[in-house]
């Protein structure tokens, strides 16, 4: 008798909700490739989200949505899914002026995560207490058997999550002041749930960074029920990767840059309310001639 080998988990990312973490996007190929030598099946989620598209799902990635809601019937399939075994990733983040969840990037994902006893918080985690300190460095606040052998998760922004019950929280930022908590993990019926409040170390030139390769292999075999115990096979670098030291000046300049956008926008809207003061006085001028004709 032929023995067959076990299908490869399929990891299927959304793309029916603007996600920014979208598979083809070229930010996102070393998670694509470090997917692929671990025994997954990345692909691309592109029809709508019913109790039907999603039979076929191992897990669903909700990869930063914007400018999109999810209708309930899609809330509705998305519970169903979960608690019939299925597994989900949900991230988001904050924006460049220092504001994150629904109300600031125009989607309801908190309409999906309140099922799941967690909420995204709608404002920006703080800058580092140090400032010389770049990134966000959050530690593991769990004993959960994916967080075995990893360190501090780097990230460049995010937003916090709350959750009551403090066993679900999974990391929190260890360098800004207060204690917020930066990722969850929990469980409902038979389904499996991670949720982050950020998503930079996904991308490529976080991917190498810290324990980032071994956590996400982790993280997607906890969701897919493939076993932990399984070597994680890791990239090997294609080109320069970025070390802390050089990432951390690398967000500098870019933190630079965002604040000269920021402040343009801000001169913008200064020179716009002052056309429309202009026009509204102007409006007013020919109204009163009227009237006195």
């Amino acid at each position: 008798m032929t023995m067959t080998s076990p299908k490869p988990p399929t990891i299927h990312f959304n793309t029916g909700h603007n996600e920014e973490l979208a598979i083809d996007e070229p930010e996102l190929t070393q998670l694509v490739r470090l997917l692929e030598l671990n025994g997954m099946q990345p692909t691309k989620l592109t029809t709508a989200l019913t109790h039907e598209s999603l039979a076929e799902c191992k897990v669903v990635v909700l990869g930063n949505p914007r400018d999109s809601l999810f209708t309930s019937d899609e809330v509705s399939a998305l519970v169903s899914f979960v608690e019939s075994g299925g597994g989900l990733l949900i991230v988001s983040g904050a924006t460049i002026f220092g504001r994150g969840g629904d109300m600031a990037r125009k989607t309801n994902l908190n309409e999906i995560a309140k099922h799941f006893q967690f909420e995204f918080a709608t404002k920006a985690l703080a800058q580092p207490v140090d400032v010389s300190d770049e990134v966000i460095k959050a530690v593991p606040t769990h004993d959960h058997p994916i967080l075995v052998g990893i360190g501090p998760l780097l990230l460049a922004s995010g937003v916090s999550l709350l959750a009551e019950d403090t066993e679900t929280h999974l990391f929190r930022a260890a360098n800004i002041p207060g204690t917020q908590t930066v990722a969850i993990i929990t469980e409902k019926k038979e389904g499996r749930i991670i949720a982050f409040g950020g998503g930079t170390f996904f991308f490529n030139d976080y991917i190498q960074l810290s324990d980032h390769e071994h956590l996400l292999v982790q993280i997607f075999r906890w969701l897919s029920g493939v076993p932990l115990n399984l070597p994680v096979q890791r990239l090997s670098p294609q080109g320069p990767i970025l070390d802390e030291a050089s990432a951390t000046e690398a967000i500098a300049v870019l933190r630079q840059q965002l604040d000269k956008i920021e402040t343009e926008l801000s001169n913008l809207k200064e020179v716009i309310n002052t056309s429309v003061k202009e026009m509204e006085k102007l409006v007013r001028l020919c109204q009163d001639e009227e009237k006195e004709t």
